[in-house]
Order: C-alpha cells, then structure tokens, then sequence
C-alpha cells in the first residue's frame, strides 16, 4: 500500500557552514494525518525562504508523518503512529522486524527517511515536531525533563508545557529527544483553524533566527510573528508541568463536556466528561490540557499545575 500522491519530504535547503558546522532543522508534521498546520506552515517558510533566495547557515528539511492518514484526513488508519518509538523498536526496524499495516510501513518509512537526514548531518541536529489538538486554546510548547529542551522551549513566547513525555509513552519526539537531538514539540492549536498554521510559521522563522541559521534583517516579520505567539499566550502562565493523564479505553464512549480548551484554568469538582460509567469531574484544580474533541485517540485529557507566570 503506497500513497504516491504525498512525498515523505515537503521540502529542504541547504546553506552555507562557515566555522563550525552549522546546525541542521528538523521540521516533522502531520504525524497525526487530520493535523495538516504544520505541513501548511513548512510549506510557506520553504517557499519563502526560495522566493527571497535567503541562504541559511546550515541546512532546513521537513518531513510529513503519517503520509497515508493525511490522505484520508484521519488522526491514523489502524494505530497512532506517534506511539511505540523506542531505542528498541526502532533498531528492530532497522534490521528487518516486519511491520504490519498501513502504520507500520509509514514507520519503515519514516525511520529511514530520518536515518538518511541523521547522516548526512555534520553539525548539530534540532528537531522540531508540530501538531495541533481536536480542542481549541492557545499555542503551546512540549518539552522533556533535559534542561537544555527546556531552556530552548523558554527563548520562545509560547507557554511551556512538561510531563507529556512521561504521561504519553513512546512519541517520536521522546526518542529523538533520549537519542540526544535537541527535541522541541509545538502545539499549535485546533486542528483545522487557519491560526494554528500561521502559529506553527512563526515558530519555525523564530527558531531559525535563534539558532543562527538566519540574520535578524533576513525576516522583516520576525517582531510580528514573535508578537503573534506572545498575544495567543494572554496572561497563561509561562510553564505547566502535567502531572494527570485520564485514559481512555476504546468502549469507554468518552464525551468531553463541550467549550473546553487548552491551558484553561478549572476547579476541583468541575465537570469536565462522562463516560459509561457517569461523571468525570475534576480532581483538583489546574490547567486542563488537550481535552479530546474527535473520535480517535485514546488521551481523555490532561491535567497541569503551573510552575510560573
């Protein structure tokens, strides 16, 4: 089964590396195939850098993800393909483990594409892996428990959030992040908004510009889309750490209360869902993070405390 119709790459360019080697971006989206902003927001930052004929220092590439769920427009066709990434699994890959189904071949797929950029890196290697959520809210970071995720997440405007890593096992960006390649995460928000695109642009021109690969007058809009993540971050808090993850069963028939969104503030008690079983109410109060608007996906929703304003 081969979708011929969406490249595995979306785009690349290549610069200059004077001095030490320079670093390497690596853009991935579309690991969930109904969130298309990040593919979007790829597109145009390459379009533009070729259209103004802006040289980086270094190299810029983006992958798609999950090419055949992005075909058909759904989360995934049979399993998520941004769960299971291992050290071990992905060596077992490598060395000819079978894979069965329309995941499993996008996972053969994408570690060798991944494999092929790894190599032909000389400098160091950034990754950055945009998605957005079935719910509406802000714009939002992820980040590991390694400090220098961390301190790369805080030199952009968006909130950060913690503890993802260790609630979802097995994400891509978790085991790029372990194999020692600076890892961010963005959200950028609801899934089909034309907003979530423009966030995930932002972010990437800022993160070109902070790594260096680009000049300050290289990006005229840089105040603008630096702005723009500022703005959609209100009076949030910078930092949430999430430290709750309800779990979904798949005859649970899950229903999120409606008008909930990202990084919302709620109340010990309050209603958030209901399922077989009745209620789900809150267990305290916090930050309420990805609560579930779609019918795939086997994360309820989760819950935050905030580390600082």
């Amino acid at each position: 089964m081969t979708d011929t119709t969406l490249p595995r790459l979306i785009g690349r360019t290549a610069g200059t590396a004077d001095g030490a080697p320079a670093p390497t971006l690596l853009v991935i989206a579309g690991l969930h195939g109904n969130e298309p902003a990040g593919v979007v927001a790829a597109e145009r930052v390459l379009a533009t850098i070729a259209r103004r004929g802006l040289m980086l220092r270094g190299g810029l590439v983006a992958l798609r993800g999950n090419r055949r769920a992005m075909a058909a427009g759904r989360r995934f066709l049979e399993r998520d393909l941004n769960r299971g990434w291992s050290a071990d699994a992905v060596a077992a890959v490598r060395d000819g483990a079978e894979v069965a189904g329309p995941e499993g071949e996008e996972r053969r797929e994408l570690i060798a594409a991944l494999d092929q950029v790894i190599a032909a890196t000389r400098g160091p290697l950034v990754v950055i892996d945009l998605h957005t959520t079935s719910a509406n809210g802000v714009a939002f970071a992820m980040v590991g428990a390694d400090p220098r995720q961390r301190a790369f997440a805080a030199r952009f405007p968006p909130p950060v959030v913690s503890g993802l890593f260790g609630r979802i096992r097995g994400t891509l960006l978790e085991y790029l992040a372990s194999a020692g390649f600076l890892a961010l995460g963005m959200e950028g928000g609801q899934n089909d908004r034309p907003k979530s695109a423009l966030n995930h642009e932002a972010l990437l021109w800022l993160a070109l510009v902070e790594l260096q690969m680009l000049d300050l007058l290289a990006v005229p809009e840089l105040d603008e889309h630096r702005a723009r993540l500022a703005g959609d971050r209100g009076a949030l808090p910078h930092v949430v750490h999430v430290h709750h993850r309800h779990a979904l069963w798949p005859d649970d028939d899950f229903r999120m209360e409606p008008g909930f969104f990202n990084l919302q503030r709620i109340q010990e008690g309050e209603l958030l869902a209901r399922d077989r079983h009745g209620e789900i109410r809150a267990p305290e109060t916090g930050v309420l993070l990805m609560p579930l608007y779609q019918s795939l996906g086997d994360d309820g929703f989760f819950l935050g405390r905030e580390v600082g304003g």
